[in-house]
């Protein structure tokens, strides 16, 4: 294992905030002589007036691009909160915004229910794009390019039209996130499979969700993006299904023998084992991953069987190393799952290398 040592003396880099279960990112771009800050996600917060994320954002203003890929909570409330902190600021500190907020679904009105505070958090950034030269738009869809931005090349690829066009007419109500003491107990009494061999675990066939439970249909239309600058290119995957990814590369044309050549990948839904397959690795050469949980709320992420998908699928050249980026220290990740995800004698030959904070850093920088 390595410790990761921050510099953010560079002109372009990755911050990967610790936003406990969830996603926050910063992407300091370059592009020629333009620079610019993208803000991707916010995380959960249990405490809106102390909000860490907040804080990290307000030490990079003025904000050229904030992504919110879905509103799930714990993507969407950092975001929330930072939102209406600077709401009546005049300019308003944030140039253009992408939020999939699905403005366009009936929602239920209750109030712990992440669709709701996107709902409101929509409506919030129409008073504000009223009075404020604030360019946002409550989706955005595969296919889509803004020519204005000139620090970075963007390429959504998900969600596509007719998943989108699914997700409206389908989704009804938002599922509450929040881990019942059942679910929680079905988890922790699952068997461990630490003692399994990381090539059988990534031959293993995935389990479909269901694609009209809101849940999946949220992380259907999750916002996913190939972000390229000068010092970097990164495959930011939301929580977006891998079929889905597949199938927009695929249309790239894309394939075994003409890889998509990305630095990172932002892994798909904390490194759950059925948010990567096979296949899309198959068509991607990359071998720097990031995940970015604490290993919280009893979902046991990052789930071995995808760091196995990662290290074991068929088109994998085991010559090349492959590397990790944890955003929070590996034990504390271990501690919160309450099982390891690594077995040094069984993984000792697949040639990967893990990189984890310091305990005292509040996020990580790459490259």
């Amino acid at each position: 294992m390595c410790s990761i040592n921050i510099d953010n003396t560079k002109e372009s880099y990755i911050q990967v905030l610790q936003a406990n279960h969830g996603d926050a990112l910063i992407l300091h771009c370059n592009k020629s002589d333009k620079r610019g800050v993208i803000v991707i996600d916010g995380g959960p917060s249990p405490n809106p007036r102390f909000n860490p994320f907040v804080k990290e954002v307000e030490n990079c203003l003025p904000i050229d691009l904030m992504i919110l890929t879905h509103f799930d909570d714990d993507h969407i409330v950092g975001i929330k909160n930072f939102i209406e902190r600077h709401q009546n600021d005049i300019p308003f500190p944030v140039k253009r915004i992408w939020a999939n907020c699905a403005k366009h679904v009936d929602f239920d009105t209750s109030e712990n229910l992440s669709s709701n505070k996107a709902s409101k958090m929509a409506d919030l950034l129409c008073a504000i794009s009223q009075k404020s030269e604030l360019d946002w738009e409550a989706y955005r869809l595969e296919g889509f390019v803004d020519d204005t931005i000139a620090f970075a090349d963007i390429d959504i690829i998900n969600p596509r039209k007719d998943i989108f066009k699914h997700f409206i007419e389908n989704y009804k109500e938002e599922y509450n996130i929040e881990c019942t003491e059942e679910n929680l107990s079905m988890l922790k009494n699952s068997n461990s499979d630490i003692n399994i061999d990381m090539h059988e675990l990534a031959q293993r066939v995935k389990t479909l969700g269901n694609p009209n439970k809101p849940s999946e249909l949220a992380n259907m239309v999750s916002l996913s993006m190939l972000i390229r600058c000068d010092a970097f290119s990164i495959l930011i995957l939301g929580d977006s299904f891998p079929q889905e990814i597949y199938w927009s590369l695929i249309e790239r044309g894309y394939s075994k023998e003409h890889k998509l050549q990305v630095d990172f990948i932002k892994m798909s839904h904390h490194g759950s084992a059925n948010n990567i397959s096979n296949d899309l690795l198959d068509i991607i050469d990359c071998d720097k991953f990031i995940i970015s949980t604490n290993g919280s709320k009893g979902y046991k992420h990052p789930h071995r069987e995808a760091i196995a998908n990662v290290l074991c699928h068929p088109e994998r050249d085991y010559s090349h190393r492959v590397h990790f980026y944890f955003n929070y220290p590996l034990r504390t990740i271990v501690n919160n799952r309450d099982e390891e995800i690594f077995n040094k004698e069984l993984d000792k030959e697949l040639n990967f290398e893990c990189y984890e904070p310091k305990e005292t850093d509040r996020f990580v920088i790459l490259p």
